[in-house]
Parts: C-alpha cells; sequence; structure tokens
C-alpha cells in the first residue's frame, strides 16, 4: 500500500508542477506572440506596397508563404525564450530582449520597404555601427552613409 502511494505521488507531483509551469508561460508568451504577430503583418503590408509602388507582381501565394515561415520561426522563438525565461526564475528577462530583437529585425524591413520604391537603400549594418559609435561623437558625414541612393536609380 506504500509503494502505491508512492508511485502514484510522483507522476501527479510532477503534473502539477508542469502544468503550473506550462500555464505561467502561457501567460507570459500572449502578448510577445500578438506583438510579433503584428509586425510580420505590418511587414507583409509594406511588402506589398513595396511591389504595387514599383510596379512588380505580386504573388499572393509567395507572400503568404513568406509570412507564415516568419511566424512559424518566430512564434517557436517566442515560445523557447519565454520558456527559459520562466524555468530561469525571470530574473535576466530575455523574452523581452528577444522579442524585443524580433521587432527590430522586422522594423528594419518596414524601413527597407518605405525606402526602397523612393530609390534608396537602407543599410542596417552602417547605422547599428553609428549607433554603437554614438557615446564617441559621431561626424555628420558618417551619419549621411546610412541611407543611401540606389545605383540604379543614379543611371
Amino acid at each position: 500500500m506504500k509503494d502505491n502511494i508512492i508511485t502514484q505521488s510522483i507522476p501527479g507531483g510532477f503534473s502539477v508542477i508542469a502544468s503550473s509551469f506550462i500555464m505561467q508561460s502561457l501567460e507570459h508568451m500572449i502578448p510577445w506572440l500578438i506583438v510579433s504577430a503584428s509586425v510580420v503583418l505590418c511587414d507583409l503590408a509594406f511588402g506589398i506596397r513595396k511591389c504595387l509602388l514599383m510596379n512588380e507582381e505580386v504573388r499572393f501565394s509567395g507572400a503568404v508563404r513568406r509570412t507564415m515561415g516568419k511566424m512559424v520561426t518566430y512564434f517557436a522563438f517566442v515560445c523557447m525564450v519565454v520558456m527559459i525565461n520562466i524555468a530561469s526564475g525571470s530574473k535576466w528577462n530575455i523574452d523581452v530582449y528577444s522579442c524585443l530583437l524580433i521587432c527590430f529585425i522586422e522594423f528594419c524591413s518596414i524601413i527597407s520597404n518605405i525606402l526602397k520604391p523612393k530609390g534608396y537603400d537602407f543599410n542596417i549594418l552602417k547605422a547599428l555601427g553609428i549607433f554603437c559609435k554614438k557615446v564617441f561623437n559621431v561626424d555628420k558625414e558618417d551619419v549621411s552613409e546610412i541611407i543611401t541612393k540606389d545605383k540604379e536609380e543614379n543611371k
């Protein structure tokens, strides 16, 4: 009888802890999933706008396929970092920084989609370099290289 109680209480205790962990993770995950879905859908809208302004063919299936691929990747990433954050005791807020990284990546894509029809190219690496050097007083000529005119437009 005593052995039966021990063998039933261990799996029962584990299921309580696991379900509590999953519920807590879902509570933290839902806002970040909404945010990541929103920025991906904004990128889709601005991508379609870019294609229409540049007189390119807009293929609904291709656009949706790429958007769904992004959503699956970002949702899996959000689930992973939120669960790691909860498991680590929420000390470092890696879910916040990771989801802000997703927003930054999509923001760069949106900016590129806005500037491309106007003949400009957005150089993210240059922008990041200047942002990092901001504390060292960057010259104005460095800032001018962040957004450049497309070479095709100059011809």
